[in-house]
Parts: C-alpha cells; sequence; structure tokens
C-alpha cells in the first residue's frame, strides 16, 4: 500500500471510529506508534491489524452507496491523460477508468474526494460516475497510468532497497567534522544561513536523519544525515545539543525544553530546543528564532496599500481588538510584531503575554505565560489591566474567558491585540460566537480581523510557463473567462533556488474592517454568508483574490495556490 495524502488517510480513519471499528484509545495507540517508527497512521493501523483495505473498501461502499470495482481488468485509455492530468490524478488519489458518452467513471479511495467532483466536472465538462476501490488497487492503477512499477513491486523493491541503503551506510560514511561539537556548529550555521525556520533531528528505528525547514517545507539534509548515521553518532549529538540547551544529559524518559543562543555572523541567534524521548532514541526540534523576522516594518509585509491603511488606522486608535488568524505556521507573530514596532513610542505602555516570547522588544514588556503553574493568557489579561496599559496583546485566545476579558478591555480605553486559529476573516466572528460571546460584545469592541498565509515565491531565475495549468483549472478556482488566457508560471529549479524552483516566502491577505455596515450586520445576528456579502460591497477582498493577482503576476505558481488558498 502506497501512502495516501494525509487528508485522505485521516478521514478513513475517523470513519473506521465513527462505524466504531476503531476505539478511541485504538486510535491513541496508533498515533503514538506511528510518531514512534516513523510511519503514516493508516500503515500502522495496518501493521497492528486494526484496519485492512477490505474493511475501509466495504465501509466506504455501503456509508456512500458507492458501487465497488476491480480495476486490475481495467487497461489505461489514453484518451484519460488528455481529459485529466496524470499529474492531477497522483497528487489527489483518484482513478478516472472509463470515459462513456456524457460520464466518466472516477474510483475514489476515501470520501475525501468527494469535494473534487466539482472540480472535475469543471474540468473534463463530464459528469463524475464514483465508484469505489481499494487503495492498492488505485495506486497500481495510478502507477500504470504515469508509466511508474506497481506499487506491488514498490513494496518489494523498497525492503530490498532499504537493506542494500543500510549496507552502504556502512561502508560509505561521510564526516562532516572530527567532533561532535564542530558537527553541531555546522549543522546550525547552515540551517541559519539557508534562513531555516527549525532543525529536526530524528531518529527512526534503521537510520537517523536531518531535517531543514526551508521555505515551510521539511528537507533532509543527506551529508548531514550520513554522518549522523555513524556508529552512536547520533546519540553523541543528542547530548550535546541537551549541554548548550542546559539540559539533563541523563534524563531520557520525558521530555525536556530548552534554550540557547548561538553566535552566527557576529549576532546572536536563540535557539528554542524541545527534545521528545521516542521507541527509536530521542527527538530534537531546534526553532531558530530569527530576530530579523521580527524586525520587519508594516509597509515591507506585503499589503496592498488601502489594506495597509485600513489597518494602520485600527492599530493606531485608542481602543477596539484586532485579530490576526491563520493557521500555526503562517506568520501571524511576525505581524503582530511589527504592528507593536509601527505603534511603539516612550509616551505608551506596551505588555504582552506570550507562549513563548520568541523575540525581544525594547520598550515593550514581554511576559511568558505558563500553563503548568496555572499562569494562562487569562490570568496575565487580569494582571495587565491593573499595570495602567495603553496596548495589550494576548499572544492566543484559547476559551471564553479570555475573550471575554480582551474585548471588555478593548471597551474600556485599551487597545488589545490577539490571535485565533480560524481559516478566514469572515468564519472568525462565527467562531467568537460559537466561543459563547454576545453579539452586542462583538460588533462593539472588535475593530479589524486580518487572516493570512504564508507561501512560497517562485523562483524569478528559472520561471517558466506552466503548460499543465488549463483554462479549466483556472476557471475552478474563480478566474474570469479573460484571465483563463493569461500564463501562469512555475520553477523549473536552478542553483539560486537549490532545484526546488521556490526562492523565499511572501504574505498573503484579507482585511475585514469591523465597519458601521458590519457591525449592524453581527447585532442582527447576520449569518457569514451575508457578512461576507455586505464586506465584498465595501471592497473586501479575499486571500483567494490576492492570490489570483499574485498568479497573474507569476510570483506564485498554481500548485502553491492550490496547497495554501484552496477551499476544497
Amino acid at each position: 500500500m502506497l501512502r495516501l495524502d494525509d487528508t485522505s488517510e485521516q478521514n478513513i480513519l475517523n470513519m473506521l471510529m465513527d462505524h466504531s471499528l476503531i476505539s478511541s484509545e485504538q486510535m491513541h495507540q496508533i498515533t503514538t506508534m506511528s510518531k514512534e517508527v516513523g510511519k503514516s497512521k493508516l500503515e500502522t493501523a495496518f501493521e497492528l491489524n486494526l484496519a485492512s483495505e477490505k474493511k475501509i473498501l466495504k465501509l466506504l461502499s455501503t456509508t456512500y452507496s458507492l458501487p465497488i470495482v476491480d480495476l486490475k481488468p481495467y487497461k489505461v485509455d489514453e484518451k484519460l491523460k488528455k481529459i485529466v492530468d496524470a499529474r492531477y490524478i497522483k497528487e489527489n488519489s483518484l482513478v478516472p477508468f472509463e470515459i462513456g458518452d456524457e460520464t466518466l467513471k472516477i474510483a475514489i479511495p476515501d470520501a475525501s474526494k468527494l469535494s473534487l467532483m466539482k472540480n472535475l466536472k469543471t474540468i473534463t465538462k463530464m459528469d463524475p460516475e464514483l465508484y469505489a476501490a481499494s487503495i492498492t488497487g488505485i495506486n497500481d492503477f495510478i502507477s500504470r497510468l504515469v508509466g511508474e512499477d506497481t506499487a506491488e513491486t514498490k513494496r518489494i523493491d523498497t525492503k530490498k532497497t532499504k537493506l542494500e541503503q543500510v549496507k552502504k551506510k556502512e561502508r560509505d560514511l561521510v564526516e562532516v567534522g572530527s567532533e561532535v561539537i564542530v558537527f553541531g556548529d555546522k549543522i546550525i550555521s547552515e540551517a541559519i544561513d539557508l534562513g531555516a525556520s527549525d532543525i529536526h533531528i530524528e531518529a527512526f528505528r534503521d537510520i537517523a536523519k536531518i531535517r531543514f525547514r526551508l521555505d515551510g517545507i521539511l528537507k533532509v539534509m543527506e551529508e548531514y544525515t550520513k554522518f549522523l548515521n555513524q556508529e552512536n553518532n547520533d546519540n553523541a549529538v543528542v547530548n550535546r545539543i541537551k549541554m548548550i540547551s542546559h539540559l539533563d544529559i541523563a534524563e531520557r524518559r520525558t521530555p525536556q525544553d530548552g534554550g540557547s543562543t548561538f553566535k552566527f555572523g557576529g549576532k546572536e541567534v536563540d535557539l528554542r530546543i524541545s527534545i521528545l524521548p521516542t521507541k527509536n532514541n530521542e527527538r530534537i526540534v531546534m526553532r531558530i528564532l530569527n530576530k530579523e523576522a521580527g524586525d520587519k516594518r508594516l509597509d515591507e509585509l506585503g499589503f496592498e496599500e488601502k489594506d495597509l491603511k485600513k489597518l494602520i488606522k485600527s492599530v493606531t486608535s485608542p481602543q477596539g481588538m484586532v485579530l490576526v488568524t491563520g493557521p500555526t505556521g503562517c506568520g501571524k507573530t511576525t505581524t503582530l510584531y511589527s504592528i507593536l514596532k509601527h505603534i511603539n513610542n516612550p509616551a505608551m505602555n506596551i505588555l504582552t503575554a506570550e507562549d513563548p516570547v520568541e523575540y525581544e522588544l525594547e520598550g515593550v514588556g514581554q511576559v511568558q505565560v505558563r500553563d503548568d503553574i496555572g499562569y494562562t493568557f487569562a490570568s496575565a489579561l487580569r494582571s495587565f489591566l491593573r499595570q495602567d496599559p495603553e496596548v495589550i496583546l494576548v499572544g492566543e485566545i484559547r476559551d471564553k474567558d479570555t475573550v471575554d476579558i480582551a474585548l471588555k478591555a478593548a471597551l474600556t480605553g485599551h487597545l488589545v491585540f490577539s490571535t485565533l486559529h480560524t481559516n478566514d476573516a469572515p468564519s472568525t466572528i462565527t467562531r467568537l460566537q460559537n466561543m459563547g460571546t454576545p453579539n452586542y460584545l462583538i460588533s462593539a469592541a472588535l475593530s479589524l480581523i486580518m487572516a493570512q498565509r504564508l507561501a512560497r515565491k517562485t523562483c524569478l531565475d528559472c520561471r517558466e510557463i506552466d503548460e499543465s495549468v488549463t483554462p479549466q483549472l483556472l476557471n475552478a478556482i474563480g478566474f474570469t473567462p479573460e484571465q483563463t488566457r493569461a500564463r501562469i508560471y512555475k520553477g523549473k529549479g536552478c542553483n539560486k533556488c537549490g532545484g526546488s524552483g521556490y526562492k523565499g516566502r511572501m504574505g498573503i491577505y484579507e482585511i475585514l474592517e469591523i465597519d458601521k455596515q458590519i457591525k449592524q450586520g453581527v447585532l442582527s445576528n447576520l449569518d457569514q454568508e451575508g457578512i461576507v456579502a455586505i464586506a465584498k460591497k465595501n471592497g473586501f477582498r479575499t486571500m483567494q483574490n490576492m492570490g489570483h493577482d499574485l498568479l497573474l503576476s507569476g510570483d506564485l505558481n498554481y500548485k502553491e495556490y492550490d496547497r495554501v488558498l484552496s477551499v476544497g
């Protein structure tokens, strides 16, 4: 069985749980063991005999009334490649296997693929007729379609190759430095030089590896991985990291968190270090806290001029609440620090509650919350109100208590900033309502919501036209008929971008100003669609709209747009 994407795997596991075929205890066991062995959750469930392809197939068929199809007898029709791009098929793990007059028969491995049918109908101009198929059957058919070895062959070859790789490592080890100290310094220096945000040092059953998170994506660093796999070097490196982080070298049973300061290029870089015991030694994640990232001006973050004006208007008001939303790792902290830097002056008392404090801001009172001793965001916020502040930053709104205190503070002469995990700006209002916050409080206190994402920039040095992006694909994401004829670019890969086709990252934003009309809409308990309709009349642009502009300018490729901004 080849791996499915994470969404598909989780969807299958959720389906098994919903039908009581996997208990919550078994799910916890799967999650824990998958992390320990470095395999996907679904692979782990198979190995534990808690799931099987037959069981999944039957459940998918009965739950969604889909007929079962065996894909083995079907030959690959060349017409299929012309109708649906092979890469689209491969990336989404679905199989168009037979063409009718006006219908296209499609086999799917799980129900998450149902959301793609509207898109496929737009692309193919045919009505999709859905079937359930086994994961192995789908992967074998895809392999035949794109001209690769079958999944079964790959499974056998993987085992064989794995043994060969282990033997090769024993024969051909490359030493990066004569000392572990030198090696540790080198990987940190290299990571900083490349602009990595995190260093992962991971131990699995047969090998250990080092990965850098570059532009939001983890990349295996082969040269350093080879050194790590020399006899006992992984243990020595772990102990070295513990020493510079002032952690207990002898403690190998419980997680440890620490920090260190690393001198690089004449400046100091802070490292936040997390160590997690696993079945196979300890795993380390080192977060590189680049102070320059927290030193950006607002006008350097990529806002459109009118959006920047709206933001500055809200963050320089004497009171109100500004929320920055988005998933983990989308740059919310960088944005908030830029805001604080913009408004900071000796006449203002600014206090922040953070978990953790990532960057030091001169003239700002920064507080580390400690959930383990009961010093939460809510309790920190209560303390702040007795410190005579003009501006308060709450690192994250996690519960009703925190949001209620924050909103009331925003109504009593304070400017409050915080973050929330929502998909877009309009849904933030719904989230606050679902947390039990009264509409009158939201309407009165909230002044602006900003949602954001970080996307990888297309490398300008190797940019070329992406022939796989068709007018149908562009139409499916909301392009006008005129825009669908535009040229969309991708990075081919060159020396300057390390062969990735990407170079650097950029912010993608949407800013929802809570004006009088939206305030009235909230008071009237208008639903999210109604709020969006009002906002668009007043010029509100979504992140998808900004993404369209970046696609047309060549700064963003279609694949990255789909990864970062796809709404389903």
